[in-house]
């Protein structure tokens, strides 16, 4: 059922004032709020959520330096999200599921970062396939430019397709029911950038450089890190959702996308 997120997000492609999609990551609270609430809803949709007082879903590794937000945006409105969650203080979100996975590839010297979160408010399957691939390319230098040599992933085996066959990840876990997405079932995913070092999709993340003053982290205030954390902490002692103290990186959607 198209809910009011996908109305207003459609509404504004039809607008003959806002045609351009941006892409840039997350730098205000403001575009924070905007993308956990997002991810909420869709989790909410998709029945791997229950109703918080926030209206909003992230976690604790959003709290650590090592993770970002990335956004596309349609004049001031997001209409997709994804975090990365950098290897560091906290591990991996899908440790908790794939602690072999991500012991044998940091065993190879690699450095990870994790994709989570990603949620999408629009029904256009074209728009969100577009969307996604665009995303990958500004997730990937950001990734570089912080020396991350690939990401992993875990998600649901339908969305899995998206990425192998948009971003070029592999499959190295298996099928395995998430406890934290009400049992649903998650494979774990990889991507190493030097598998693709000469390849098409090497040229599509790295053929055309993006000004390294939009790759800038974002570094939160404490005044925006002791309010996200009031939330979480709010959220979690009002909330029995083992997920928000567990896994976090479960990739959902607004509607189903498999493309064939």
């Amino acid at each position: 059922m198209t809910n009011a997120l996908s109305n207003a997000s459609d509404d504004l492609y039809r607008s003959a004032n806002i045609q351009r999609q941006t892409f840039c990551l997350a730098r205000s609270p403001e575009e924070l709020c905007q993308a956990f609430r997002l991810v909420f809803q869709s989790y909410l949709q998709a029945g791997l959520a229950i109703e918080k007082p926030s209206g909003m879903r992230l976690t604790p590794h959003h709290l650590l330096p090592t993770s970002e937000v990335l956004l596309a945006k349609v004049g001031n409105t997001v209409t997709t999200t994804l975090s990365m969650f950098g290897d560091g203080y906290l591990g991996l979100p899908m440790d908790s599921m794939y602690s072999v996975e991500t012991r044998r590839l940091r065993d190879e010297g690699l450095r990870l970062a994790e994709i989570g979160c990603l949620a999408d408010r629009r029904d256009s399957q074209i728009r969100f396939l577009k969307t996604f691939a665009q995303l990958g390319r500004l997730l990937a230098q950001v990734a570089r430019s912080r020396e991350t040599d690939g990401f992993v992933v875990a998600t649901h085996p339908k969305h899995a397709r998206l990425y192998k066959r948009i971003l070029g990840f592999r499959q190295i876990g298996d099928l395995s029911d998430c406890p934290y997405a009400n049992g649903n079932p998650a494979v774990a995913l990889v991507l190493k950038f030097e598998e693709h070092e000469g390849t098409p999709l090497h040229d599509l993340y790295f053929g055309d450089p993006i000004p390294q003053d939009e790759l800038a982290p974002y570094r939160w205030e404490p005044d925006t890190r002791k309010f996200f954390k009031q939330i979480l902490d709010r959220d979690n002692k009002i909330s029995s959702l083992s997920g928000i103290q567990g896994y976090y990186n479960w990739a959902v959607l607004t509607n189903t996308l498999t493309p064939s």
